[in-house]
């Protein structure tokens, strides 16, 4: 079982599925998209040198028609299918369903629908869906809090012996296939905190102080980078000039992520909570 549901900009749906006025027959672009590989050459060099690839738009073709129930519906269906695969509202939100799981696509119906046969109050159509970033996503975000944790052990011994630990980490999964963007909330009270994924060795530091009612929020996604400060009374500020010039912004790598958060005081680290939003992404689904 298949099904696709497409929500435009408006926040208008439409689903296409195996029955309902909008029939799947086909989808296809579901799978791996292709790639342009990037090398490089040298004087008298055997074949070349790879350096990196670069993964083309995904192309979503779809195909179904209209079953309605009248001459009338048929064309009201047709002007509804029309109006919200509108290209010109831009990128849209594409969910697909099959027997395992759900995945979503931020896409664009390239020229709105192609209606083409006629048959009684059936009408055939093809919409073509361009995805310019190429990866598909769960269809609903991850969320993960860090938080510190204390405990140890003590042992039945006539000595003091005791084995204690405090952290302020936590072990991420990213289940995709390639690595991803986060989103991390960090509630104060801070004082320069930090977020450091050991995985990697990066971290991202900013140089500011944050009361208790204060929340950080960066976002390490490639062209929409930002780093603000959720104030008390919901009000943005852009603190991205505040960033320690070592800072990266990391993403999660596929598989095991050990990430820990920190600033200036242990008392304010114990007070604060961390928290971590992310897609896992997909070469296919």
């Amino acid at each position: 079982m298949q099904r696709v549901t497409f929500v435009n900009a408006r926040g208008e749906s439409v689903l296409f599925g195996n029955s309902g006025p909008f029939v799947l027959q086909k989808i296809d672009g579901t799978a791996n998209v292709s790639g342009e590989i990037k090398s490089t050459k040298s004087p008298y060099q055997d074949g070349s040198s790879f350096v990196d690839i670069q993964l083309a738009d995904r192309q979503i073709p779809l195909q179904g028609f209209i079953n309605a129930k009248s001459q009338q519906e048929l064309y009201e269906r047709r002007r509804e299918l029309t109006r919200i695969l509108n290209p010109k509202l831009g990128p849209g939100r594409l969910v697909y369903t099959n027997d395992a799981q759900s995945y979503a696509i931020s896409a664009i119906p390239e020229e709105g629908p192609v209606f083409g046969d006629r048959h009684v109050h059936a009408n055939l159509f093809v919409v073509n869906f361009i995805a310019n970033d190429p990866y598909w996503r769960d269809e609903n975000q991850t969320v993960k809090g860090l938080r510190f944790e204390s405990g140890g052990m003590i042992f039945s011994l006539r000595l003091p012996t005791q084995f204690a630990f405090s952290a302020y980490r936590g072990t991420f999964i990213n289940s995709g296939d390639v690595e991803t963007p986060v989103e991390i909330h960090y509630k104060g009270p801070a004082t320069n905190p930090i977020v450091e994924s050991e995985t990697t060795g990066e971290y991202i530091k900013v140089n500011y102080t944050l009361t208790a009612e204060d929340t950080l929020i960066i976002n390490t996604a490639f062209g929409n980078k930002r780093v603000e400060v959720l104030n008390d009374d919901g009000t943005r500020t852009n603190v991205f000039h505040w960033i320690d010039l070592g800072s990266t912004f990391f993403q999660l790598q596929p598989g095991r992520n050990m990430l820990k958060y920190g600033s200036e005081y242990e008392s304010e680290q114990q007070a604060a909570t961390v928290t971590i939003y992310w897609y896992n992404k997909y070469l296919g689904g």
